[in-house]
């Protein structure tokens, strides 16, 4: 079991090493346009709604991640469902594996265009001695890890990893997506 948590996480760590020098340059340039656009606004020379911010908030897709991660989820949760009552259905487990795919490539960009900002958060910190940017690089790390994470989480649903393998907790995983997606649209994301 602990082999099968190795790989799925290999798998992202692979995924991280590719993506890391784009998306990690981009978290730094966009935290480079965070602090001169503060400085900007600390002048009075910037006004509006801060364009760097709203970069962060488009690169960091928390609600595509989200998706993704319930939709695989409830989907390899079903087609480990279907496959325990004697149907298995390989387009559907086609489709898992590809969505896997698809998170690992999501969580990857996040997690490196987060360390790129992180990265300059924390150089910023160390030289002008404020501890904003210690704060902000912490915070990111523990994003970080709740990415990475629920990829594990995901990914372990998806490859059966036991005791997802079974009817019950396959059950429980696609019972649980339902009442998330249930409460967020009952609740909003606010």
């Amino acid at each position: 079991m602990m082999t099968d948590f190795k790989l799925i996480a290999g798998r992202l760590v692979t995924e991280i090493r590719k993506a890391i020098f784009f998306f990690g340059t981009c978290g730094v340039v966009v935290g480079l346009l965070m602090l001169w656009q503060f400085k900007l606004k600390t002048l009075g020379v910037a006004t509006g709604k801060a364009w760097p911010t709203e970069l962060f908030s488009d690169f960091v897709s928390f609600n595509a991640f989200t998706l993704v991660f319930v939709g695989l989820i409830a989907i390899a949760a079903a087609s480990t469902l279907f496959r325990s009552f004697g149907f298995p259905l390989p387009r559907l487990e086609a489709l898992v594996a590809h969505l896997e795919e698809r998170l690992s490539q999501i969580a990857s960009s996040i997690i490196s265009f987060t360390l790129g900002l992180s990265a300059l958060a924390l150089l910023h910190a160390v030289l002008t001695l404020e501890q904003g940017g210690l704060a902000l690089a912490l915070l990111v790390m523990i994003f970080d890890c709740v990415i990475f994470f629920g990829f594990v989480t995901a990914g372990a649903i998806a490859r059966r990893v036991a005791p997802f393998d079974q009817r019950g907790p396959s059950l429980l995983a696609l019972g649980g997506s339902v009442i998330f997606v249930g409460i967020c649209l009952v609740n909003g994301i606010n």
